[in-house]
């Protein structure tokens, strides 16, 4: 009997085990998670943080152990220049459309309506193309122009994926302003964990799409 339950205690703490693998992958994401948010906090870095927090996640997704804190810093050197770009477009373009939907929400002119439909479908559209934006940034050398075009087709050509991605979003921020609880619940996740975790989903889904086309010009 002690025999059995010595070899049971080295097994789980044997140092390449699924469980400690387990574990530091959380860790990992649990870190990755804070320097996401410590970079996101003036903002304008937000498209430097994305492309930061993707880039990490393909890495992790391919390595089994990973410096994620050097990592994460090389990776902001890396994509100042493209990320703060793309941050600022995303800024520019989703604050816009909350723009015309807060100065449209109690208006009495019947265009009004028109306007707020057209300010949701193109926030959702935005959303959809930056979620294959930042991925694709960080795996190929492409032009901005390019990355816009190239994620409004993926949109289209993939759009099972897209939905799925965009109704998970939509079901989270839903879940969160259903009561105080699940806000407090989903806000403490998000601050956690909350960020890395969808990204390294999202990372799985875009490596399946990716595989589908050729690699020239990957990084």
């Amino acid at each position: 009997m002690g025999n059995k339950t010595e070899k049971l205690v080295k097994t789980i703490f044997a140092v390449d085990n699924a469980f400690v693998r387990t574990c530091e992958r959380i860790l990992d994401l649990v870190v990755l998670n804070l320097l996401f948010l410590l970079t996101c906090l003036p903002v304008l870095t937000i498209g430097i943080a994305k492309m930061s927090l993707y880039q990490v996640l393909f890495d992790l997704k391919r390595q089994k152990r990973l410096p994620v804190i050097t990592s994460y810093l090389q990776a902001l050197k890396r994509h100042t220049k493209q990320g703060f770009k793309l941050g600022v477009m995303e800024l520019v373009l989703v604050g816009f459309c909350l723009l015309d939907l807060a100065l449209t929400r109690h208006h009495p002119l019947s265009g009004a309506r028109l306007i707020q439909i057209l300010a949701i479908a193109m926030l959702i559209l935005a959303t959809g193309i930056f979620l294959y934006v930042y991925p694709m940034a960080t795996r190929f050398e492409m032009s901005i122009k390019a990355l816009f075009k190239t994620g409004f087709l993926l949109v289209g050509l993939h759009f099972p994926w897209t939905l799925l991605m965009l109704g998970i979003m939509a079901f989270l921020m839903t879940l969160l302003y259903t009561t105080s609880l699940t806000f407090l619940l989903g806000l403490s996740l998000l601050i956690v964990i909350g960020f890395a975790s969808l990204g390294y989903g999202q990372v799985i889904i875009m490596e399946k799409i990716f595989q589908k086309y050729p690699v020239e010009g990957e990084n």
